[in-house]
């Protein structure tokens, strides 16, 4: 592991910090990467985040789409938090964009970014590597709740939130409500959002959001829903049901 990723990984004592004025600052110091990407698709929500985006990976690489994939935590290696076309980046990738990273944080000025968060840095090096790879697709994950959270610097295409709960109520609230607000965050003008099927409380600031900020919605119920499900090789087959009508297998 090189000094600079060895720095990334003792930062995560420093703890979170939730708020966008430090990954604004780098990334634009960097030649905004992440406004290069092609087309951007943002998770949130408490529940299935992860598995929403591997499976969305893997469906958008079945209908012969390039896609990177950016999610957390990793389990053994940092470049676990980097897929490109189903599998972790390179070492030799990762350094590379690492060090651009790193050198911009050497070179700044700014204490604003030199006082960058270990999951900051980590989302700054995925916006490097993608516009790099310059896939069709990039699949990202939030960190913690959406509103605040490094990720949501981003211009997304479309917006998913899974199901909401309770969760990190700490930093993000002691309600449905409030958690609801953070993660609807994400939303924004341009893109379409898809939302789970939600708590009464938690739908309805979510379709407010939409509302506020003229995103289209595409609701689990009245929009679309699952059909069936059932195991396969490497994988499972999944039969959803639309407004137009059920799609194939």
């Amino acid at each position: 592991m090189s000094g600079f990723l060895q720095e990334l990984a003792e930062r995560r004592r420093f703890g979170m910090k939730p708020g966008l004025e430090t990954i604004s600052a780098v990334c634009a110091a960097l030649g905004h990467p992440e406004q290069r990407l092609r087309s951007t698709i943002h998770v949130a929500g408490t529940n299935g985040k992860g598995a929403t985006c591997a499976i969305l990976d893997a469906c958008l690489q079945a209908a012969g789409l390039t896609v990177g994939r950016y999610t957390s935590p990793h389990l053994v290696r940092l470049n676990e938090r980097f897929f490109l076309n189903g599998a972790p980046i390179s070492d030799a990738v990762l350094e590379e964009a690492s060090s651009q990273v790193d050198q911009t944080i050497r070179e700044s000025k700014s204490q604003t970014i030199r006082d960058l968060t270990f999951f900051e840095a980590l989302t700054a090096v995925g916006f490097l590597v993608y516009a790099e790879a310059d896939p069709d697709f990039v699949v990202l994950e939030t960190g913690l709740g959406g509103r605040l959270d490094a990720t949501n610097v981003c211009c997304p295409s479309l917006t998913i939130i899974t199901r909401i709960g309770l969760d990190h109520c700490d930093w993000l609230g002691d309600t449905v409500e409030k958690i609801a607000a953070e993660k609807a965050g994400i939303i924004k003008h341009g893109s379409t959002a898809v939302l789970a099927g939600q708590d009464p409380a938690a739908a309805r600031v979510l379709l407010e959001r939409a509302i506020e900020v003229g995103a289209p919605v595409k609701v689990e119920g009245p929009d679309f829903g699952l059909l069936d499900r059932s195991l396969a090789v490497g994988g499972q087959v999944l039969r959803i049901d639309t407004a137009g009508g059920p799609v194939g297998d």
